[in-house]
């Protein structure tokens, strides 16, 4: 960390002290506060960027810098693009962060954007650190990326701190996923600034991100020459090693070294349990997020974790732990499964719901959670739902079960043994009559559902020889899904 770096943290550390005790503190200027605030935003410190705001309004209410900081603020933190327009159009000065503040609310589109850009590009030059941070962002938020990677080269020579855009270009073209540029810019980055280990990690994890492993490892060596004690970077090579097979034991002792040093860092701690996980030491990997959740409680990362090993039962004891630490209400309890289910990650969105079950004695989204049982192939806890709680609630239109999701129960009661209840629920499904149903994709459901009740006619009157496999429309999924104790589809 260089002296200037230094003093600016030190500067935000002194703020950041008196600013907890409730006062404005007073004792700082005008470029004090300037250096306070864009450190606090370096470091997502949105406290302390308001509080340096509250100190600026009070005591520098004039000052050109910290007013166009304050209309970012409200735009980027608070959403607030009235108030922020509003400041602008009432500064006295004019600027490039003036003017691109303006774009970023008015959000001109197409030709009109890029003759806007090209108009703040030709007027002003010499673009400082934070002007050079909303130029990168302004163009990609008017969708002229692709523009500014294409004249790079002449907006680059404007620039005060060229490795300031370089950095901010490489982070928002590795957001679109342009990785091959990201690679040439840090490429070009590391020659300027060679002894910056941040830049060569970052250009490691760009080769990560196309598979090219020896020259992420490459990379990395350097970073770790330059900073041999970061535990970010100590945990990439030990990733690279691992995936590449080159050194496994090198790489559990790093990340057993990290963190043992720093058990709070939490990437190397779940990069350690993912890699023991992958070895087949599910339990050592349970162990070691299980003691970490014991001290973080509400940290739902380490949950997410735990629900990668596939252990139900362990999946059930934890959710049941996480549950009342979480702070989240039903429906944010069923987004969070919602989302594993839309990522094909049935045992982990059912295990989340039946928590929920379990605990409250209610399900929000039983379609969900019955399509995600049965795609796993445990049919007997589908069996044991709807005897438990389905049976048992008095409004059944209350449940919102969607008509395909009464044919996944006719199929999992007819796998668990069901026969009679699988019968009674069929006659329901067949009785329903098409024209009276609003919607048109549950018409479109009902109709699909009767259809293939009527070719599981012989299945539905007993015949034991019918193969049920064969007119399972869900089969292809479920014959994947993991099987959970003796909930298995019959063969």
């Amino acid at each position: 960390m260089d002296q200037e770096q230094k003093r600016r943290e030190n500067l935000y550390r002194k703020f950041r002290e008196l600013a907890s005790s409730g006062e404005i503190p007073s004792n700082f200027d005008e470029n004090d506060l300037v250096d306070i605030y864009d450190y606090a935003n370096d470091s997502y410190d949105e406290a302390v960027q308001l509080q340096a705001i509250f100190a600026a309004v009070r005591y520098f209410p004039d000052s050109d810098e910290l007013m166009q900081r304050r209309a970012y603020f409200l735009l980027e933190n608070l959403s607030m693009s009235d108030s922020a327009i509003s400041i602008a159009e009432s500064h006295r000065n004019t600027g490039a962060l003036w003017d691109l503040l303006v774009l970023r609310v008015k959000r001109p589109v197409g030709q009109d954007a890029a003759d806007a850009m090209s108009d703040i590009l030709n007027r002003y030059g010499d673009y400082d650190d934070e002007t050079i941070i909303q130029l990168v962002t302004t163009f990609s938020e008017l969708g002229l990326l692709d523009w500014l990677k294409e004249h790079k080269n002449l907006i680059q020579q404007r620039c005060m701190y060229k490795d300031t855009f370089l950095y901010e270009l490489a982070q928002e073209v590795e957001e679109q996923g342009d990785y091959h540029f990201a690679i040439k810019l840090l490429d070009e980055l590391t020659g300027m600034e060679p002894f910056n280990s941040t830049y060569w990690h970052m250009l490691s994890q760009e080769y990560l991100n196309v598979d090219d492993y020896e020259n992420a490892l490459g990379s990395i060596e350097y970073a770790v020459a330059l900073n041999p004690d970061s535990a970010s970077i100590l945990t990439t090579k030990a990733q690279i090693l691992f995936d590449m097979k080159k050194d496994t034991q090198e790489a559990y002792r790093m990340m057993r070294e990290v963190v043992a040093r720093d058990n709070e860092y939490t990437p190397s701690l779940f990069t350690l349990a993912a890699m023991l996980a992958i070895d087949g030491s599910e339990e050592e990997s349970a162990s070691l997020l299980e003691k970490y959740l014991a001290e973080h409680p509400a940290e739902r990362e380490a949950v997410e974790h735990i629900l990668k090993l596939g252990d139900s039962l362990r999946n059930l004891r934890v959710l049941r732990q996480y549950l009342p630490n979480s702070g989240m209400n039903s429906d944010e309890w069923t987004a969070w499964a919602r989302g594993f289910y839309e990522r094909g990650q049935w045992q982990s969105a059912a295990d989340i719901l039946l928590t929920w079950l379990y605990v409250k004695g209610m399900s929000d989204d039983w379609n969900i959670l019955v399509e995600s049982l049965y795609r796993q192939k445990r049919v007997g806890e589908i069996a044991q739902l709807y005897r438990e709680y389905l049976l048992k609630i008095d409004d059944p239109q209350s449940t919102n079960i969607s008509f395909m999701t009464y044919l996944l129960l006719i199929l999992a009661l007819l796998r668990a043994g069901q026969q009679g209840v699988a019968q009674n629920m069929a006659g329901y499904l067949l009785s329903v009559n098409v024209n009276i149903v609003d919607s048109l994709e549950q018409r479109m459901q009902l109709i699909g559902a009767q259809s293939i009740i009527r070719s599981m006619q012989d299945v539905l009157l007993g015949d034991e020889h019918v193969d049920i496999d064969s007119i399972d429309p869900f089969i292809t999924s479920a014959v994947d899904g993991k099987t959970s104790g003796n909930d298995t589809v019959p063969e």
